[in-house]
C-alpha cells in the first residue's frame, strides 16, 4: 500500500469510532430513557479516549509523517495534502490535550445534560448549577493544560479548531455591540407599532411534511439525512452519507421555519464536502465557527428575505387546513424581522441575537476567573437581560437555564454564533460583488446558484483550512465587520426599510 492508502486507513476506522460516538450523543438527546444516562455517560466517556488514543498515537504521526515525506502539492494533489495536513494539525493539538479530562468532561456533560433538562422544566437552577460547577472546574483544567497568553478563553476557543484569540473575540463582540445596539433600537420602534400576526398551529406530521419541502427545495438529500424531534434543535454529522438534524415542535410555526433553515445550513455543509476527503478527518465542517456562518447564511441572509417568505409561504400552503384570518407571506416575514424581542436566544431577531451571545460571553469570563459563583449566574443574567432586552427574566427556564450547551459544548464557543453571522455577511458580499444575487434566486425559486458558491468555496474543503485562512481565501479580505455592518444597514438601517 502506498503512504496516503495507509493513512487512510487509519483515519477512516478513526472516523468510524466518531460516528458512534456521534450516534450516542443523538440518541441521548432525541430518543434515550431517562434510566439509560449513566450507561451512556460512561460510553461517551469510553468513546472520547477511544478517539483521543487513535489521535494521539504514535502511529499516527508516523503515517503522517510518510505521506508529508512525499511532498504532496495542494494544487495537484489537493486530496493527499489536505488529508495529511489535517491530520497533522489534529495529531500536535491532541497531545496537547488531557485525555482524563476530555472523558472527564464526556460523562460530567452527559450526566449535566439530564439534570439541565429536568432543571429547566422546574425553573430550578440550584438543581443544574453543581453540574455547571463540574462543567467550569473541568474546562479551566483543559485550559491549564493547553496554556494560554492571557485568559483561559484562549486555550477554550480553540478546543474544536484554530480559532480567534480571547482578545480578538472581545474586540469583535465589542464592535458587534456598537453596530447593532443602535439599528435595534430603530426596530423596535417599528415592533412597537405593530400588531402581532397570527401563526398557523401544524400537527407534527404537517410539520415534517413541509420541513421535508423546504429542505429538498434548498438543495438537501434526504437520503442521505433525516429529522427528529428534540428539547434543543441540533444537527449530527456523522459522515457525509449521515447528515441528520432535529427540531423542537412545541414553538410557534415563525420560530419552527426559522430553526429548520437554520439546521439545514449546517446539514447543507457537511453534505457538500468533497468525497475525496470522506472518511478521513478533513471531511467535516469545521466546528463551530465555520459551521455557524454557513446557518447563519441561510437562517439569515437567504431566510429573513421578503422573497423566501413568499416562497416558504406557497410550500406551506399545500398543509394548511384553516389558516389563521390575515396569515400570509408578509406575515411571515414580518415575523421573521420584527418579531418581539424574546428572552429566549433561539427565538430572538436577528439583532438582539448577538446580544445573547455578548451576554453568555461575560457571564462565562466571569466564570471562568472566579468573579462571580455559579450560584451568581440567574442574578447577573437577570441583569444584563434587563439592560439588553429591556425585560426581566420571569423565571430560569427562560433565563440562565434555557441552552444546553454547557453541557454539550466547552466554555466560549457560543461566541460563534455571532462570528458566523459576521463571516456570513462577508461571504454573501463576496457573492454580490460577482455577481450572484440572493434575491434573484428566491425570485427565480432556485437557490441552486447560492449553494454550488458555497460549496464550491466553502463546503467542499472540509477542514482543510482555519477559519482566518478561509475567510481570506473565499473573501480575499481577514475576517471584519465590514460586511455585517453593510448587511444590517441595508435591511434595518431606516425606518420600514426592510418592509419591500
Amino acid at each position: 500500500m502506498t503512504a496516503i492508502a495507509d493513512l487512510r486507513t487509519y483515519l477512516a476506522e478513526t472516523e468510524d469510532y466518531r460516528r458512534i460516538f456521534d450516534h450516542l450523543r443523538f440518541d441521548q438527546q432525541s430518543y434515550m430513557p431517562d434510566k439509560a444516562t449513566a450507561d451512556r455517560a460512561r460510553q461517551l466517556g469510553l468513546m472520547e479516549r477511544q478517539l483521543r488514543m487513535r489521535t494521539g498515537a504514535p502511529e499516527l504521526g508516523r503515517l503522517i509523517a510518510a505521506v508529508e515525506a512525499t511532498n504532496p502539492d495542494e494544487k495537484t494533489d489537493f486530496p493527499t495534502w489536505a488529508i495529511a495536513h489535517v491530520a497533522r494539525r489534529d495529531h500536535e493539538t491532541e497531545l496537547r490535550r488531557p485525555v482524563d479530562q476530555l472523558a472527564a468532561f464526556q460523562r460530567t456533560a452527559s450526566e449535566g445534560f439530564l439534570a439541565w433538562r429536568d432543571a429547566r422544566k422546574t425553573s430550578n437552577w440550584a438543581a443544574f448549577a453543581p453540574w455547571l460547577r463540574k462543567i467550569i472546574d473541568i474546562n479551566l483544567r483543559l485550559a491549564d493544560a493547553i496554556g494560554y497568553a492571557e485568559h483561559p478563553m484562549d486555550a477554550l476557543l480553540s478546543m474544536y479548531e484554530p480559532a480567534l484569540s480571547w482578545r480578538e473575540t472581545q474586540v469583535l463582540l465589542d464592535s458587534v455591540r456598537d453596530i447593532v445596539v443602535p439599528l435595534n433600537a430603530r426596530r423596535l420602534e417599528i415592533v412597537n407599532s405593530l400588531k402581532p400576526d397570527p401563526m398557523p398551529v401544524l400537527p407534527r406530521d404537517k410539520v415534517f411534511a413541509f420541513v421535508h419541502d423546504l429542505a429538498k427545495n434548498l438543495g438537501y438529500d434526504w437520503d442521505r439525512g433525516g429529522l427528529s424531534i428534540s428539547p434543543h434543535p441540533f444537527t449530527s454529522p456523522s459522515g457525509a452519507n449521515d447528515v441528520r438534524f432535529t427540531l423542537r415542535d412545541d414553538v410557534p410555526f415563525s420560530d419552527i421555519l426559522k430553526t429548520a433553515v437554520h439546521e439545514l445550513g449546517h446539514a447543507l455543509y457537511e453534505q457538500g464536502v468533497f468525497p475525496d476527503l470522506w472518511g478521513t478527518s478533513a471531511a467535516r465542517g469545521v466546528m463551530p465557527y465555520v459551521h455557524e456562518s454557513q446557518a447563519k447564511y441561510w437562517e439569515n441572509i437567504v431566510g429573513r428575505e421578503p422573497e423566501f417568505a413568499v416562497w416558504a409561504y406557497d410550500m406551506l400552503r399545500l398543509y394548511l387546513d384553516d389558516a389563521p384570518a390575515g396569515f400570509g407571506p408578509e406575515a411571515l416575514h414580518r415575523a421573521a424581522l420584527y418579531g418581539p424581542t424574546s428572552l429566549i436566544r433561539t427565538g430572538s431577531d436577528e439583532l438582539s441575537f448577538n446580544l445573547h451571545i455578548i451576554l453568555r460571553w461575560e457571564i462565562e469570563c466571569a466564570l471562568l476567573t472566579g468573579e462571580i459563583d455559579v450560584m451568581d449566574v440567574p442574578a447577573l443574567w437577570n441583569e444584563r437581560s434587563l439592560q439588553y432586552f429591556g425585560q426581566k427574566v420571569p423565571d430560569d427556564s427562560v433565563g440562565c437555564l434555557q441552552d444546553p450547551h454547557w453541557c454539550h459544548r466547552y466554555m466560549g464557543l457560543f461566541t460563534s454564533y455571532t462570528i458566523g453571522n459576521v463571516m456570513s455577511a462577508q461571504f454573501w458580499k463576496t457573492m454580490e460583488t460577482e455577481g450572484l444575487s440572493v434575491n434573484a434566486a428566491l425570485d427565480a425559486r432556485d437557490v441552486s446558484p447560492l449553494l454550488g458558491w458555497l460549496r464550491r468555496n466553502v463546503h467542499s474543503v472540509g477542514r482543510t483550512y482555519t477559519l482566518t485562512e478561509l475567510v481570506t481565501r473565499v473573501t480575499g479580505s481577514p475576517l471584519s465587520v465590514d460586511a455585517f455592518r453593510a448587511h444590517l444597514d441595508r435591511r434595518y438601517g431606516g425606518t420600514g426599510s426592510a418592509m419591500r
